[in-house]
C-alpha cells in the first residue's frame, strides 16, 4: 500500500501541470467571467439600477424556484470542469506508459522496488481517483469564491444575499452529486482507460494515432460491411461508443421533464437509463450487464498492458 501512494506522489508531482494547474486555470476563467460580468454591468448602468431590479424580481419569486435554479446553476459549471477532466485523463493515459519509453527512462523504473501490476494501476488510480478529486475540489473552492463575490455584489445594492439565494441554497447536494458522477464515470470509462493505457504500453510513437486509427477502421468496416448486406449501420463500433457515452453519469447535457429544461446524466438519445440527476440513476448504471460487460473488456485491455509493461524494454 505504501508503495502505491508512493507511485501516486510520482505521478501527480510528475504531472503537476495537468493535474493541478489546469483546473486552477478553470476555475480562475470561471472567477474572471462572474467579475467581467460584474464590472461590464457596473460600466453600463452606473446606478446598478438594471441590477437592483432583478434582485428585486427574483426576491419575489418562491423559495422553491430560486433554490431549484440555484441549485441548476451549481451543477452547470461543473459541466466546464468535466469537459477539461476528460481531455485531462485522456491525454495523460496516452503517455503514462509510452513517455517512459520514449526518454529512455523506463529501465530506472523498473528497478525501483514496485511491480508492473502496481506501476499500471498507480496510473489507472491517479486517472480514476487523483485527478477527478483534484477538479471536484477546485470546483468546489471556484463555486464558493463566487458565492463570495455574487453576495458583495448584492451588498453593494443593499440587498440581503442571506434571504435572497444563500438560505435557501444547499451546496452540499451539487456538490456531492458531482463527486459522485466523477467518480462514477471513472468506473463507466474504465474500457476506455484500459485500451488507452494499452495502446500507451505498445505504442512506438505518436500514441495518439495508434489509440484512434485501429477503432475508426474498424468502425467503417462494419459500417461498409453493414451497408452492403442491409443497409443498417446500427450495429458498428461507433453506435456502440456512442451509446456507451450517450449513457454514461456525466453531467454534460440537457432534457426536457415537464416543460422545463434541466441537466442530465450523459445524453438523453437512448432510453437504455434514465437520465434525471439522482444517485439512483447513477448507481443503475454501474450496478448494470452493460457495465459487467465494460468490466470485462477493461480486464482485457488493463492485463495486456501489465504484459507489455513487463516486456517493455528502453529500445
Amino acid at each position: 500500500m505504501k508503495r502505491l501512494l508512493a507511485l501516486l506522489r510520482r505521478e501527480f508531482w510528475e504531472n503537476k501541470g495537468a493535474f493541478r494547474t489546469t483546473p486552477l486555470a478553470v476555475g480562475g476563467v470561471c472567477i474572471a467571467l462572474l467579475l467581467m460580468a460584474i464590472f461590464t454591468t457596473a460600466h453600463i448602468d452606473n446606478e446598478l439600477y438594471t441590477f437592483r431590479e432583478a434582485m428585486r424580481l427574483l426576491a419575489q419569486q418562491p423559495v422553491e424556484f430560486r433554490a431549484e435554479h440555484l441549485y441548476q446553476a451549481m451543477i452547470s459549471i461543473s459541466v466546464i470542469f468535466s469537459v477539461v477532466l476528460s481531455f485531462v485523463v485522456f491525454f495523460y493515459l496516452l503517455g503514462a506508459l509510452y513517455d517512459d519509453r520514449k526518454d529512455r527512462s523506463i529501465l530506472f523504473w523498473k528497478s525501483m522496488p514496485a511491480s508492473d501490476v502496481q506501476t499500471v494501476a498507480s496510473k489507472l488510480l491517479a486517472a480514476m481517483v487523483l485527478v477527478p478529486l483534484i477538479f471536484w475540489v477546485v470546483f468546489v473552492i471556484t463555486q464558493v469564491l463566487m458565492l463570495i463575490t455574487a453576495s458583495i455584489m448584492v451588498l453593494s445594492v443593499g440587498g440581503n444575499p442571506w434571504t435572497l439565494f444563500i438560505s435557501v441554497l444547499n451546496p452540499l447536494k451539487p456538490w456531492f452529486l458531482v463527486l459522485c458522477s466523477y467518480l462514477a464515470a471513472s468506473i463507466w470509462f474504465l474500457p476506455l482507460y484500459g485500451w488507452l493505457l494499452f495502446v500507451s504500453a505498445f505504442a512506438p510513437r505518436i500514441p495518439l494515432l495508434f489509440a484512434l486509427v485501429p477503432p475508426v477502421v474498424i468502425a467503417f468496416l462494419q459500417i461498409w460491411i453493414d451497408f452492403l448486406r442491409t443497409f443498417t449501420f446500427n450495429n458498428s463500433l461507433f453506435g456502440i461508443i456512442g451509446e456507451w457515452v450517450a449513457n454514461s453519469p456525466v453531467i454534460i447535457s440537457i432534457q426536457i421533464q415537464g416543460g422545463q429544461e434541466t441537466l442530465a446524466l450523459g445524453i438523453p438519445y437512448t432510453s437504455s437509463f434514465d437520465h434525471a440527476l439522482t444517485i439512483g440513476n447513477i448507481l443503475d448504471r454501474l450496478f448494470s450487464l452493460q457495465m459487467a460487460g465494460g468490466l470485462a473488456v477493461a480486464a482485457v485491455f488493463l492485463a495486456g498492458a501489465v504484459w507489455l509493461r513487463r516486456r517493455a524494454t528502453d529500445s
